[in-house]
C-alpha cells in the first residue's frame, strides 16, 4: 500500500504539546538548534573520528585492528550526533551548516539525499508501519512486526539477529542503498522527488571516494589482507552499533505496530501514533545521552525532530507531563540493559508464527 495517510485536520495532541515545548523555548530564551555544547561535541567526535583513522597507518602491524575497531566507533557517533542532527536541519541555524553536517553521511558511506527519503520521509512519517517504514523490513532475513510473514527460520531469530546486526552497515551501505536508487523508492513509496543531476553524482562521487580512502588507500598501504580485514572489524562495530541503538527504539515489547485501514488511512493522529510506536531509553545516563546524540529520547526526538538532541533532556519531563495530563504516555526503559531485553523478548515473540498481536501483550496503554 502506498497511499498510507494520517487523517487531515486531526492535531489536538500535537498541538498541545508543540505550544508547551514553544513556551519553553521562549521561556528559556534559548533557540531549538543547536549551541555551544553541540559544536564542542562535534569538534570533539570529528578529531575522534580522524584520529582513529590515522591510526591505522601510525600504529605497529598488531595494533591496527584496535585502530579500526575504534574507528568504527567514532564513525557510529559521527552519525549520531553530526550526521543525524544536520539531516534534521537542526544542528545550527545556518542551512549551509546543516547541510554540511548532513553530508558527513556520505564520508561514512552512505547517501544524505537517500537518508533524508528514508529516514526523514518514511521513517519518521510512519513508524513501525510495514512497506512504509524500511527500518522494520530486513528483506526476510527477521521478522519485527506481527504482520510480517513468519519463515521457518525465524524461529531462531532472537539468537541470529545479534550476529547479522554486525553486517548493518555493509548491507546499508553497499546493498540498500543501490537498491533504493535503482528502484527510486523506499519500501514500497517512491522518492518524493526525482533525483536531480547534482543528486546522481554526489551519490557515485561519494561512493567512490568512500572506496578509495577505506579499501584503496589502505590496501596500497597496509597490504590488501590488512585492509579488509581492518574494514571488515570497522563495519562489525559500527554496523553492531547502528543495529542497536536504532532497534531499541522501536523493536521492542513497548512498541505498537499499528496498520492503516482498507482506504490507507492510519487511526491515531501522527504525535499520538509516535508515542504508541517510539521508546525512550536511559533518559538518566549522561554518557549514553552524550555518546548516542539523543538518541535515547526517540519519543522527543520523533514529536519534534527539528529540535536538536542537546535540549531533549530538558524536554523529557515537560513532554511527558503534558502528555500524561492528556491520557496518553512516554514509554520508556529505565536503564540501556532493560531495553536490550524488551527487544530480545519482542524477537523472541516475533519468532512464534503465532504472534499476531498489534503491540504488546503486556503494554496496552492509553496510548
Amino acid at each position: 500500500m502506498t497511499n498510507i495517510h494520517f487523517q487531515s485536520g486531526k492535531r489536538p495532541v500535537y498541538q498541545e504539546l508543540s505550544a508547551a515545548v514553544n513556551q519553553h523555548f521562549r521561556d528559556s530564551g534559548q533557540k531549538k538548534s543547536g549551541n555551544h555544547t553541540l559544536f564542542r561535541k562535534a569538534l570533539i567526535i570529528g578529531l575522534l573520528y580522524v584520529g582513529t583513522y590515522l591510526a591505522v597507518y601510525a600504529l605497529p602491524e598488531g595494533w591496527q585492528l584496535l585502530a579500526w575497531a575504534l574507528h568504527g566507533i567514532a564513525t557510529a557517533l559521527v552519525g549520531f550526533n553530526i550526521m543525524h542532527d544536520g539531516a534534521h536541519e537542526s544542528f545550527s541555524r545556518s542551512r549551509r551548516l546543516n547541510r554540511l553536517m548532513a553530508l558527513t553521511f556520505n564520508l561514512i558511506g552512505s547517501n544524505r539525499y537517500y537518508w533524508a527519503q528514508k529516514h526523514n520521509r518514511n521513517h519518521h512519517a510512519f513508524t513501525n508501519v510495514d512497506e512504509a517504514d524500511e527500518d522494520i523490513d530486513a528483506l526476510g532475513l527477521f521478522r519485527m512486526s506481527p504482520h510480517q510473514k513468519h519463515r521457518f527460520f525465524h524461529r531462531y531469530q532472537h539468537f541470529y539477529v545479534w550476529g547479522l546486526y554486525l553486517l548493518t552497515s555493509l548491507f546499508w551501505f553497499f546493498a540498500l542503498d543501490f537498491k533504493a536508487y535503482h528502484s527510486q523508492k523506499i519500501a514500497h513509496r517512491k522518492y518524493s522527488h526525482r533525483m536531480r543531476l547534482a543528486d546522481h553524482v554526489e551519490f557515485w562521487a561519494s561512493k567512490a571516494v568512500y572506496l578509495i580512502i577505506y579499501l584503496l588507500l589502505p590496501a596500497t598501504v597496509l597490504g590488501g589482507e590488512a585492509a579488509l580485514t581492518g574494514f571488515l572489524i570497522m563495519h562489525a562495530f559500527l554496523g553492531f552499533l547502528f543495529a542497536v541503538v536504532f532497534q531499541l527504539a522501536h523493536v521492542v515489547d513497548k512498541a505498537e505496530f499499528p496498520r492503516p485501514d482498507e482506504h490507507g488511512t492510519m487511526e491515531d493522529e501522527w504525535a499520538v501514533h509516535q508515542m504508541r510506536t517510539t521508546v525512550d531509553f536511559a533518559t538518566d545516563n549522561r554518557f549514553l545521552t552524550w555518546a548516542l546524540g539523543g538518541l535515547n529520547f526517540q519519543a522527543e526526538h520523533h514529536l519534534f525532530p527539528r529540535i536538536s538532541h542537546v535540549h531533549y533532556p530538558d524536554l523529557h519531563p515537560l513532554v511527558s507531563a503534558r502528555a500524561e495530563a492528556m491520557g496518553y504516555q512516554i514509554r520508556s526503559y529505565p536503564t540501556l540493559w532493560a531495553a536490550i531485553r524488551g527487544h530480545y523478548r519482542h524477537m523472541r515473540a516475533m519468532a512464534r508464527p503465532e504472534e499476531e498481536l498489534i503491540g504488546s501483550p503486556n503494554d496496552q496503554q492509553t496510548c
